[in-house]
């Protein structure tokens, strides 16, 4: 659909509620007119509000859980949907702005979760064994992701499920979609507890306001 067709239709549509009943009228009757004349319904013009955008995650189609857990913090919090497309980035579906504030927060917030990964394993687990560190640092990334909710969420308003967000994506993926495989961290054995803790008290200090290039000002927390 043309995008600048669809604004002019929408542009239309929002005069035809004017106060003004002969401006709501024409608005309403040039609203109609472009509708039939390109063949469009008022579920079109709702979907056309429906957008994406992409965010950058690790390059694998087998992503740790930790990983998973921050894509899906940002998806609640925001109010969208994820895939994960053929490039395998994380596309996120949602309307107006929610795409757009989805992507900033997962990319903010994916690089900050890896560098403080590092720096967890440096000072807590460089005596651990490779894969005891691995799942050590891996418990305290899920709790940092899963404690970075509230960060997210003061980004956007409050919205409510939109099942145009389903239809928009069963017309752009049809069945192409399957569920993803993750890796979990085992939580068995000692020491994890700590890791949770640390990985939560982590994820609550976040500053989401240190952005991504010029999106930071336009974004940043209050």
């Amino acid at each position: 659909m043309n995008d600048l067709l669809l604004a002019k239709i929408r542009k239309c549509l929002a005069l035809a509620k004017s106060s003004n009943e002969h401006e709501a009228a024409a608005a309403l009757a040039k609203a109609r007119a472009l509708m039939d004349e390109h063949g469009l319904s008022m579920d079109d013009i709702a979907l056309s509000e429906i957008g994406e955008a992409k965010a950058k995650g690790t390059a694998t189609q087998r992503p740790p859980l930790w990983e998973t857990a921050l894509c899906m913090t940002v998806r609640h919090a925001v109010g969208c949907k994820v895939v994960i497309d053929a490039d395998l980035h994380r596309l996120y579906i949602g309307p107006g702005p929610a795409p757009e504030i989805a992507s900033y927060a997962f990319t903010v917030l994916f690089r900050q979760l890896k560098a403080a990964r590092q720096e967890y394993i440096r000072e807590h687990l460089k005596r651990c064994r490779p894969g005891r560190k691995r799942q050590r640092a891996d418990v305290f990334c899920e709790a940092w992701a899963s404690a970075v909710y509230s960060k997210v969420k003061a980004l956007m308003p409050a919205v409510g499920a939109n099942a145009l967000v389903d239809q928009y994506i069963a017309q752009r993926f049809g069945g192409q979609l399957a569920t993803v495989d993750i890796r979990n961290a085992s939580t068995k054995g000692g020491r994890t507890d700590n890791d949770y803790w640390r990985g939560h008290a982590a994820g609550r200090s976040v500053d989401l306001s240190q952005g991504v290039g010029g999106s930071a000002e336009r974004l940043q927390l209050a």
